[in-house]
């Protein structure tokens, strides 16, 4: 009788270890390789998150931007709006005052609203403060509908596809660090902090890993 109920205990025991390793399966982020297929120098226009201070980072830590436009390849979104930009704090550059202290960031990764991580290698083409005119939470267009806008003759553009460079940041620069043939941006200054606002406008560009 009791080699029946250890017969009965081990067959249980045997159908249930399948679906534990699924339920866990399940939990786990799905990542897609090769699953974006965007041309060299593809614009991505986003938005920072959370607010960026380099004092309080630490390599390994996540930097967040949100997808503000459909990113499409022809007519077909590859890249929906909403879906995260991810990156990781690679490293810093501190060198001695007078020089240019950096932060090394990895982007290297796009969350799609499903869940899904798919791999995706970016640079930095462009950086701005948050925009200052009211925007369409729906369209991310100014309500008055103009196509170049200002607040006022001391406001911050709406980056476009076409930005390049830093814009109204005077102690941000953009750069890339190259580490066994593999880009990846820098973004520096000469003073020892570097404090982006939440929503802080940033173009990617795609490239080539």
């Amino acid at each position: 009788m009791k080699s029946l109920q250890f017969f009965f205990l081990a067959c249980l025991l045997l159908f249930q270890l399948p679906l534990c390793a699924a339920a866990q399966e399940s939990g786990a982020p799905k990542t897609t390789a090769n699953a974006i297929n965007l041309p060299a120098d593809t614009a991505i226009i986003a938005r920072l998150v959370a607010k960026f201070d380099s004092t309080r980072l630490q390599p390994g830590d996540r930097v967040e931007a949100r997808i503000t436009h459909d990113v499409k390849d022809g007519h077909r979104v590859v890249l929906p709006k909403g879906a995260l930009v991810v990156g990781q704090v690679s490293h810093f550059v501190a060198p001695p005052p007078g020089s240019l202290y950096g932060v090394v960031i990895r982007f290297d990764t796009v969350e799609l609203k499903n869940g899904t991580a798919v791999p995706l290698h970016l640079e930095i083409q462009a950086i701005a403060p948050p925009p200052v005119v009211p925007v369409n939470a729906i369209t991310d267009l100014p309500y008055n509908g103009a196509n170049h806008v200002r607040a006022d003759e001391h406001g911050v553009d709406l980056l476009t596809a076409s930005s390049k460079g830093v814009f109204a940041l005077p102690d941000v620069i953009l750069g890339i660090e190259v580490s066994k043939n593999v880009p990846t941006p820098i973004v520096s200054s000469q003073n020892q902090n570097i404090h982006l606002e939440k929503n802080s406008q940033i173009v990617f560009r795609v490239a080539n890993p």
